[in-house]
């Protein structure tokens, strides 16, 4: 019976690759016939292709090179789309009839096929068949563009929820079984977190009475002390209780019980709302970058100067530092042949490494850039915040939903890359996401080109980080991470880095 289902099964499958192969092959055999009604330009590389605000009376089809669809954000131009030979680019507006709104130029020698009404009518009237076939077609392609764009309807937000599908242990306070409350394990937990309140309040009465914006070198030891002790004691808690409903019910009364003194930390006040949709976002970077504590009067300045000097904040400026330095080995040994740098920064968020490299190089004429992020304002911000020194290096800021480019939902013609790498991302994703990210990155390295990918290893703050902050992410060791990459195009064969706190772990792999 089985092998009779199998028999079945295989016959319908290497019938629908063969129905699919079929489709494909007539749509190709459509767009070449289309092609005779259509009218050749050859564009150089930088020209303009479709500037905004013209009339919409004509549509492109790509029939050699690569152009680039890209739009204006203040003074930052931000790349939508990379297009290679063999799209559409244009035939929503043709249809529609609007005016355009992106600018459209090859970025490599192209040859473009412009069709318009004149082209339309012409094959309509010769050609009835091609043209219903051709009209389905491009609908095909329309269709799929606007799913992709409602699918984005709010896009930091589902990008951040697609990220990781970690488990939440509690969502909302709920009444605590008396079996719980009247064990020895909850007393003890009780007891140090009533303690802890007693002892911030103290040390906030201390605070206030103290004139000026300054807190005293006693008074921030003290505090600092306070919160050390409440952080060991996040382990203790999670070991006394037995099992894994107790354990949430413990988390949620820990965290409410806590958290008005947390929430006044500017700190933990974004990691926990999560204004762009997930914890690390470029102010957050930015604000662990500065080091410059922030709250809401002086105690949750002095919450968030401590959350500034945990290992996690202290890895993340440190790994700037090893980005930074490792941009510099890789480049200089790709350069040897005399060709140009080419580099991709995912999830490049303020790009503060990215710009520490340029600004120590000799050589940023030979270097081309492709930043790429979901967030247009974090592009934004680090072209006219960051960006802000004379250097020679081409720059381009690219929005993209790195999830769906790793799924192969969105088509980009990027190209082939002397070196990719990401500081902050991959230790959002769950395993096999982890493992399609990165090999799509292999399918963009150049052979020989690098991949530096950042993933943090478990370490003393995950609890405070995952249970009070709700900062989550996927903590991999050296051993897990050379694990993951087994089942990659890359293998086993890499070289784990890591800051000067052991915490934010590097994977360097080579494709051969």
């Amino acid at each position: 019976m089985q092998n009779a289902v199998k028999s079945v099964l295989g016959k319908n499958l290497s019938q629908l690759q063969k129905e699919k192969g079929t489709l494909l092959a007539y749509h190709d055999q459509t767009i070449k016939q289309s092609l005779q009604y259509s009218i050749l330009i050859n564009c150089h590389t930088g020209e303009k292709i479709i500037l905004p605000g013209e009339d919409s009376r004509s549509f492109y089809y790509i029939n050699k090179g690569t152009v680039e669809v890209s739009y204006m954000a203040g003074k930052t131009k931000i790349t939508v789309a990379i297009i290679g030979a063999g799209n559409f680019c244009g035939e929503i507006g043709f249809f529609d009839g609007g005016s355009r709104v992106r600018d459209v130029k090859a970025i490599e020698d192209a040859e473009i096929r412009v069709f318009n009404q004149d082209s339309l009518a012409g094959m309509q009237e010769d050609e009835p068949t091609l043209y219903a076939g051709f009209i389905g077609h491009l609908a095909r392609g329309i269709c799929g563009k606007f799913r992709r764009i409602l699918e984005e309807s709010e896009p930091l937000i589902a990008y951040g929820a697609s990220l990781s599908s970690r488990r939440r242990s509690f969502s909302e306070a709920r009444p605590l079984p008396d079996s719980l409350t009247s064990s020895q394990e909850w007393r003890k937990i009780t007891g140090q977190i009533e303690e802890f309140k007693a002892h911030v309040y103290d040390l906030s009465y201390k605070l206030q009475a103290v004139q000026g914006e300054e807190i005293p070198d006693d008074l921030r030891d003290k505090g600092y002390r306070i919160l050390d002790v409440l952080n060991d004691n996040l382990a203790v808690f999670k070991e006394l209780m037995a099992d894994q409903e107790s354990e949430d019910m413990m988390w949620g009364y820990v965290f409410k019980e806590i958290f008005p003194y947390f929430m006044r930390s500017r700190f933990t006040e974004r990691a926990y709302y999560k204004p762009k949709g997930y914890a690390g976002d470029f102010l957050m970077m930015e604000h662990i970058y500065q080091n410059k504590p922030a709250g809401d009067g002086k105690l949750g300045c002095l919450v968030d100067a401590w959350c500034l000097q945990r290992p996690g904040s202290n890895a993340i400026r440190g790994r700037r530092i090893l980005m930074r330095e490792q941009l510099g080995l890789i480049s200089r040994k790709r350069l040897e042949d005399g060709n140009r740098f080419d580099v991709m920064n995912l999830a490049c968020g303020p790009s503060r490494e990215l710009f520490d490299f340029l600004h120590e190089c000799d050589y940023s004429e030979k270097i081309d850039i492709l930043c790429v992020d979901i967030d247009d304002e974090a592009l934004q911000y680090s072209n006219s915040k960051v960006n802000i020194f004379p250097h020679k290096a081409s720059i381009r800021y690219m929005k993209e939903n790195l999830v769906k480019w790793a799924l192969g939902k969105t088509n980009q013609s990027i190209g082939l890359k002397d070196m990719i790498y990401s500081a902050g991302l991959f230790d959002y994703l769950e395993p096999r996401l982890f493992c399609r990210l990165v090999n799509k990155c292999h399918e963009h390295l150049k052979p020989g080109g690098s991949l530096l990918i950042g993933n943090f290893a478990p370490y003393k703050d995950m609890l405070l980080m995952s249970y009070i902050v709700h900062w989550e992410l996927l903590y991999r060791s050296a051993e897990e991470l050379t694990e993951l990459f087994k089942d990659t195009n890359f293998g086993c064969d890499i070289t784990i880095l890591s800051e000067p706190e052991g915490v934010n772990l590097f994977v360097l792999a080579e494709k051969k």
